[in-house]
């Protein structure tokens, strides 16, 4: 009897709290935005993608909740660096 092993890797991956995603997704969708900003990845091969965002997730955040057009505007004046993970299998 043999037996087959898949691993099936999805293009889009989350490391953050799945709850809080889709609460804030349902109840406050542009704090839902950024929260899967800050924590989602992009998979491709054997690399994962993520946004390192320069400056303070907390102000990101605050402004989200408050006034979203902020958080906007922070994330767009600080900038985002594409950060490549690589893992070996």
């Amino acid at each position: 009897m043999n037996i087959v092993n898949n691993r099936h890797v999805y293009p889009l991956s989350y490391i953050g709290s799945i709850f809080w995603l889709i609460v804030f997704a349902i109840f406050w969708p542009p704090l839902g935005v950024f929260l899967f900003v800050k924590n989602g990845r992009f998979v491709k091969n054997n690399s994962s993608f993520c946004l390192s965002y320069r400056g303070s997730w907390f102000w990101v955040i605050f402004w989200a909740i408050l006034f979203f057009p902020v958080a906007i505007v922070l994330m767009a004046l600080r900038g985002a660096d594409v950060v490549e993970k690589s893992t070996v299998a």
